[in-house]
């Protein structure tokens, strides 16, 4: 697992992949370099535009910065990261602060891991609109671009909905693409044939839980991609100084998903307060 920041996402974790060294993700893909691997961008705040970057300079319209950041790496392959964001336009104060918190778990003697992610928003001194995207769908927010160098994707929710390879080409996932799941799980194989995947977890503290997912698979185009989206089928408007928490469990294992052990996953992460 590597960090790296950029303008829109402020922070990435890519390549994301298993204990072994199998990647799992893609980063900055041709068709859309502001795709990293695991990492959160808001779309639209206050009708600026924090996710897509102009391919010349690098830089969204809005910024995500890092004002403060600590990494605690312990002996065991676990750490823990805090953060402090501050989203707003060039030159301008903050619309939105983000004080985010996460603990990496360490490889268990099946090469499960996994990431809780907590970030608490914090509207600045005027409302904001927080606006997702519009195609299909308002995808923002936590999000997984997968290897563009693998095949045999299968994407599966908790809810018993199932997308793959198999797609029409275009389709974004008719499955699941839209539909409320407590969780998501994508899983492929790689070039070297090895197989894995990636869980996603909703948890039920979460605004507008279970949450609608953005979702694509589309195998011709190499573009694999799924997202627990809050804002998929409204805005979300933040008054001044209120705040509000998303919470996410992200599980990397190998091999195809594991319902039984992504449920008990969604029964621990589900009873933390």
């Amino acid at each position: 697992m590597k960090l790296t920041c950029s303008k829109s996402s402020a922070f990435c974790v890519s390549p994301l992949g298993l204990s072994d060294g199998t990647v799992l993700t893609a980063l900055s893909p041709p068709d859309h370099p502001w795709h990293r691997g695991l990492w959160f961008s808001w779309k639209m705040l206050g009708g600026v535009n924090y996710w897509e970057e102009d391919r010349a300079t690098g830089k969204s319209q809005g910024l995500s910065e890092v004002l403060a950041a600590k990494v605690l790496p312990r002996a065991d392959g676990s750490a823990r990261i805090e953060m402090e964001l501050s989203y707003h336009p060039p030159g301008a104060p903050a619309v939105l602060k983000e004080s985010r918190l996460i603990e990496v778990g360490a490889p268990d003697r099946k090469g499960v891991w996994w990431i809780d992610w907590r970030s608490t928003f914090t509207a600045g001194k005027q409302d904001v609109l927080l606006e997702g995207g519009t195609a299909g769908g308002g995808y923002a927010g936590l999000s997984v671009r997968v290897s563009q160098a693998s095949a045999d994707w299968v994407l599966i929710n908790s809810e018993g909905r199932r997308d793959g390879t198999g797609s029409k080409p275009g389709d974004p996932a008719a499955g699941t693409h839209g539909a409320r799941a407590r969780w998501a799980d994508f899983s492929l194989v790689d070039a070297a044939g090895q197989t894995g995947g990636i869980a996603v977890v909703d948890h039920p503290s979460n605004p507008r839980h279970p949450s609608q997912w953005h979702n694509i698979v589309d195998a011709r185009a190499r573009f694999g991609y799924f997202s627990p989206a809050m804002l998929w089928s409204a805005p979300y408007r933040l008054s001044a100084g209120a705040q509000f928490t998303l919470r996410y469990r992200i599980i990397v294992h190998p091999g195809r998903a594991d319902i039984e052990l992504i449920e008990k996953q969604w029964r621990d992460f589900a009873s933390q307060p």
